[in-house]
């Protein structure tokens, strides 16, 4: 099954590039699609449908034939000409319309400099379920500076994996985006901390005349996957003429729940023994309980199954299994007669139940719900200044469905050894018990089918902001800015389903439940032993920034600018732990409370020395209440021989504070671990050591430094002819002192082996294997608190086309090319050395296990004639090798060399190691369409057509973000082809 579906694969690639090659000539999408522009300020300029590169090198009359001034950016002075020595790439309102995306979040993801570390919507079960942050190149979320109109909006209240602060890009109303712009350089000069990848700043619009909108709605060719999208905009008075616009807009967008078992193989099961590979060996069967169940893991399925144990009486968490002792069903009807259907097993072991609870439970996208409003006044204040106030509201509602919840778990307290005691609390013989007469307690292995698991986040997210902008002196040469915003969220978690422990201890002591047959329990002894448990999250911004510009006197070039400013921002998180008093099994207690004050200083000179050459100065001091100060100095040049060549550069050092969770903060992540191929040989290969969660414990340390920064960049932008632009520029990026929990699988590994731990690693046991209880137990947990100590190499070249073509008759073709060459990624361990990480699946942990890939890359086709237009937009992410070196060790794609579940083959019921199952996951090209009809002035019509050929995601069994596939790279290709329509209106 397995080699027709990649020769599927290579015909759909194949075809996708072919298509795209075609529609080069032939693709296109109304700028007009579903923005309705009605003034100056929003018209779609000729070519607005591609990318805008910040490229053109020496044409500033785009901005100074109409007299209109922006700040681009990455600096703090306004210009006609658009162009500065740092590459920044613009993404327009109507480039979003045309390319058929449904969110801001969406573009945003799209950028070919974003690598590993994003936080993608289908990672439902992350520590920030439902929220979405961007990686550029590859440094994590927390390294990428996200800013509302260059104001810094709250962080969303949970961490990415309980560490790394970050944006949520849900919160960002999509209906008044103006443009989204990208500095792809660093920018802690003008910035502060965080913008060591990069800056995406999304930028509002300050004029909406008319009342325009649109509604939308789309499913999956399979029939699933539906979403629906609507949008209403009203605005009034003209800037020009009136000196006053105000505007209202309102969204409202719903994406339904899509399961796994509504997909086919891979991505609908954890069994792969239907993979045939050399040498006689299968995939490996990763369902639930193949093997018979695990005394060191939650191995359970929704049919009880119980084997002889000893235990103290009055503690039924004391359970030792006895040697030898037969798995025995208690689930009334046998495997067959549990809440979903159980593959009944019975051999040496004894009789126990396989259940595969990806078919069953698993979501690969959870329901979603979101909508908001937004109030924006822009105002002329007499005739040199402007000032604007908006206030926006926005909600998402996330719903998870999850897998049932196990009575056996390691989080927070040990319960491998619960068992259902021979008597009860009234001094009976235990009737659930088949053991009880010998006096033995029932070891126990069960997962609650009975009780819906469920997780609800409710975000709301309050957002105001104000300023005024102008110019003073005779000659118009003095400007100043002051802006101010406030923003705050509040995050509501509801679940269902989990385990409380008190209750879980009643029930069993008492008998109350019924394991035998759960069908018969009330609902009263359900919330007994799972009562919904809520817990709530506030995160807070508030920032105030004023900036002083002066043109002081001329140069060859033209006038010297020097602009200073400051800033104070206030920043808060409050996220108590979800599970006080751990009174919940595998609900992670992990938390960050504090809240800290940051004072700034800024400057920046703009010297243009000749007409050919443009010399930048900036600098920024900030001070940190946490107790820590940084200044980050930036140079950068731009040199035009001719006006169709430049070469620029830049050079900048930065920093990224300590977050809060890393500085105060607690949190459990856990890994898919297997202990190494001779530690299973010297158990015999039994269930004790086959693959389970890992805990990889970290603890905040307020003695923590900043990581800091070193980066260049180098380029060259040609403009051979008015139509054309291409633009070519090289990032080097280095980092030092990076903050990390050091405890990794790695040394699991070394615990294992008996070597010695570095100062600071602890290993929390398992129990000890029963059938070998004189071997050394497998870790339970590695413990660490945060330190600084690592350091990051990267590199690699960025590369834009645009070109728009006027073909006559009316017609116009219009194209952007954008991609980004990753040249390097290490990182210096230090104690294990350096670990390569390019174009594999690592960094394992800091990614999300999303991977390095080499290669990413967008093409977009359109072509305007009339009333009709058509888009085509490509998709490309290169593939990676199947392991990382901070999983399971440096490996390769020999055998026992890479993660588990790419070598891992099984026979009867033992599993052997043969050749890597999947080593290398293929790459990723998936092409959508956009096609609309304007009938008239007011009305437009669109048909979208998502992943045209139906790519198929890369099987990827290594990551744990997606079940057998990478839900960072490939989410479109989970869903399939999809089709969405819909009407945009303007009046």
């Amino acid at each position: 099954m397995i080699q027709k579906t990649v020769i599927a694969q290579k015909t759909r690639l194949l075809a996708g590039a072919a298509t795209s090659a075609v529609l080069l000539v032939l693709g296109a999408a109304p700028a007009s699609a579903q923005t309705t522009p009605t003034s100056s300020a929003d018209a779609v300029t000729p070519g607005s449908a591609a990318v805008q590169t910040q490229a053109a090198p020496a044409d500033p009359k785009a901005n100074s034939e109409t007299g209109q001034d922006i700040v681009v950016t990455g600096t703090i002075f306004r210009r006609t000409n658009t162009e500065t020595p740092s590459p920044v790439s613009v993404i327009t309102a109507a480039n979003i319309a045309a390319r058929g995306l449904n969110t801001t979040a969406d573009v945003i993801q799209s950028i070919s400099a974003g690598n590993g570390g994003s936080v993608p919507q289908g990672f439902a079960n992350g520590f920030a379920s439902g929220a979405q942050g961007v990686s550029l190149r590859g440094l994590s979320t927390n390294s990428t500076l996200v800013l509302f109109d260059g104001l810094r909006p709250a962080y969303y209240p949970l961490a990415d994996d309980g560490q790394r602060s970050f944006v949520d890009l849900n919160t960002i109303p999509g209906a008044i985006v103006d443009r989204v712009e990208t500095l792809r350089d660093g920018a802690s000069s003008t910035y502060g901390a965080d913008a060591v990848g990069g800056v995406v700043n999304v930028i509002l619009k300050k004029e909406i005349r008319g009342v325009s909108g649109n509604v939308e709605g789309g499913l999956s060719e399979r029939g699933d996957a539906g979403q629906q999208r609507a949008r209403l905009t009203a605005g009034y008075g003209s800037l020009a003429d009136q000196g006053f616009n105000f505007y209202v807009s309102g969204e409202y967008q719903h994406q339904n729940a899509l399961f796994a078992n509504q997909r086919e193989f891979p991505y609908n099961t954890k069994n792969l023994s239907s993979i045939q590979a050399g040498g006689g060996y299968t995939g490996a069967n990763g369902n639930t309980n193949f093997l018979a169940p695990s005394t060191s893991s939650s191995s359970s399925t929704t049919a009880a199954v119980v084997r002889p144990a000893t235990y103290t009486p009055g503690n039924i968490f004391s359970g030792v299994p006895i040697a030898g002792g037969k798995y025995q069903v208690l689930q009334q009807g046998g495997c067959a007669g549990a809440a979903q259907p159980n593959i009944a097993h019975s051999n040496v072991n004894g009789q126990y139940c396989e259940q595969d609870l990806v078919n069953q439970y698993s979501q690969i996208l959870p329901d979603q719900t979101r909508f908001g409003g937004t109030a924006h006044l822009t105002v002329n204040v007499g005739a040199n200044a402007q000032a604007y106030l908006t206030g926006t509201f926005y909600e998402s509602i996330i719903f998870a469905q999850g897998t049932p919840s196990s009575l056996r778990s390691n989080n927070p307290t040990y319960t491998y050894g619960l068992v259902l005691p021979s008597t009860l609390s009234n001094g009976t013989l235990n009737p659930q018990n088949p053991y009880a007469a010998t006096g033995q307690g029932a070891l126990i292995f069960y997962r609650f089918g009975d009780i819906a698991q469920t997780l609800k986040n409710t975000s709301q997210t309050y957002r105001i902001a104000g300023g005024i902008d102008g110019k003073f002196g005779s000659d118009g040469s003095w400007g100043y800015t002051l802006h101010g915003t406030y923003m705050g969220t509040n995050l509501t978690q509801d679940r269902t389903g989990n385990i409380n422990i008190a209750g879980l201890t009643t029930a069993i002591n008492t008998g109350a439940y019924n394991f035998v047959n759960p069908s018969a329990n009330t609902d009263a002894v359900r919330s007994l032993i799972s009562p919904n448990q809520q817990s709530k999250a506030h995160s807070e911004t508030a920032e105030v920034q004023g900036i002083l510009t002066h043109a002081f006197f001329d140069l060859p070039g033209g006038p010297v600018n020097l602009g200073v400013g400051g800033e104070f921002r206030y920043e808060n998180i409050y996220d108590p732990s979800p599970n006080p008093g751990s009174q919940f099994l595998d609900i992670n207690a992990f938390s960050a409370v504090g809240h800290r004050y940051v004072t700034s200083g800024f400057f920046e000179v703009n010297a243009p020395v000749l007409k050919q050459l443009e010399v930048n100065v900036s600098g920024r001091y900030d001070h940190y209440s946490d107790g820590f100060n940084h200044f980050s100095p930036k140079v950068g040049a731009k040199f035009t021989p001719i006006r169709q060549f430049a070469i620029r550069g830049t050079y900048s050092e930065g920093f990224r504070a300590p977050s809060i969770p890393e500085t105060s903060g607690n949190v459990i992540g856990f890994v898919n671990y297997t202990p190494p191929a001779a530690v299973q040989a010297a158990h015999g290969g039994n269930s004790y050591v086959g693959t389970y969660s890992l805990g990889l414990n970290s603890v905040g340390n307020p003695n923590l430094k900043p990581e800091t920064s070193r980066s260049f960049t180098g380029g060259a932008v040609l403009q051979p002819v008015r139509w054309l632009s291409l633009t070519v520029d090289y990032y080097n990026i280095h980092k030092k002192d990076l903050i990390f929990n050091p405890a990794d699988s790695t040394y699991a590994n070394t615990y294992l082996a008996g070597g010695a731990l570095p100062a600071g690693i602890t290993i929390t046991p398992n129990a000890a294997d029963p059938a070998n209880p004189g071997l050394r137990p497998t870790p339970a947990f590695v413990n660490a608190a945060y330190i600084n100590g690592q350091s990051l190499q990267t590199s690699g070249i960025d590369g834009q086309i645009s070109a728009s073509v006027p073909l006559g008759h009316g017609i116009k073709l219009t194209s952007a090319l954008e991609g980004t060459l990753v040249l390097e990624y290490k990182v210096n361990t230090g104690v294990n050395g350096v670990y390569d990480y390019l174009g594999t699946l690592g960094p394992y942990n800091t990614s999300s296990a999303s991977g390095t890939p080499r290669w990413r890359a967008n093409w977009q086709n359109t072509l305007e004639a009339g009333p009709y237009s058509l888009t085509a937009t490509t998709y490309f992410t290169s593939g990676y090798k199947g392991y990382a070196a901070d999983y399971n060790g440096v490996g390769s794609c020999d055998a026992g060399q890479t993660p588990a579940s790419t070598y891992l083959y099984n026979g009867d019921v033992s599993r052997t190691v043969g050749g890597a199952l999947q080593c290398t996951v293929k790459h990723f090209l998936s092409v959508d369409l956009n096609g609309s009809v304007k009938v008239n002035d007011k009305f437009t019509f669109y048909l979208i057509v998502q992943n045209l050929f139906d790519a198929h995601a890369p099987f990827d069994p290594n990551t744990y973000g997606g079940n057998n596939y990478n839900p960072a790279w490939a989410s479109s290709g989970i869903i399939g082809r999809a089709f969405k329509g819909g009407a945009s209106f303007k009046f």
